[in-house]
């Protein structure tokens, strides 16, 4: 197969819920915080509060200097990993119980953000929480080739989408190869019935 060549922000946004599409991930710049166990485990809330609020400043800060920002909603993004290797096959199944997991949860930097910037944002957002070290920290990768599918509902249901996309990206002549990659644009305990949007990426080989 094929695969396509680097792929815009709307692109990046956009997956159906019946079939995988491929796209590739170019660098980004993200915030950062590390962390292990469930998505709906208190430590995660705490990460994704702070996360959204070092961007919020970093957004104030940037208005404030006369730099135009975009104004769309950030998706919480992270990737997971298993304490153990886990199979193409073991792994769909044991994403339904994360409490052991790793993961790296992240929101995009706007582009127009330095790291200079971002970091007095940081500092700025840690002096508010009253702490004397940052959770948060800047980082930049590129995911490459990735499969994804678009998962619309409760967590619960989130194993399904994985099997499906794995096989999507079998089907492909493909392999996964990474980690597994979630971004969150609706979280489901915030939306009525549950009915979160959450976009499931899978580097590829």
């Amino acid at each position: 197969m094929a695969l396509p060549s680097p792929s815009g922000f709307l692109e990046l946004r956009h997956a159906s819920t019946d079939h995988a599409i491929f796209v590739v991930v170019p660098e980004r710049r993200f915030l950062a915080i590390d962390g292990r166990g469930d998505p709906g485990a208190a430590d995660f809330a705490l990460a994704t509060r702070a996360l959204l609020n070092v961007l919020d400043v970093l957004r104030s800060r940037l208005r404030r200097d006369g730099i135009a920002t975009s104004t769309r909603a950030p998706a919480v993004e992270c990737a997971w990993w298993p304490p153990e290797p886990l199979t193409a096959d073991e792994l769909p199944e044991a994403f339904a119980d994360r409490s052991r997991w790793y993961w790296h949860q992240l929101v995009e930097l706007p582009d127009q953000a330095t790291e200079a910037r971002a970091q007095a944002a940081t500092d700025e957002a840690r002096r508010g929480a009253g702490r004397e070290e940052a959770l948060v920290r800047q980082v930049s990768f590129a995911e490459g080739s990735a499969g994804q599918l678009l998962h619309i509902g409760p967590r619960s249901g989130e194993p399904a989408t994985v099997r499906k996309l794995y096989a999507d990206i079998a089907a492909a002549g493909l392999r996964p190869e990474g980690r597994l990659h979630t971004l969150m644009l609706a979280d489901p305990e915030h939306v009525p019935g549950g009915m979160g949007r959450t976009i499931i990426r899978q580097p590829v080989a």
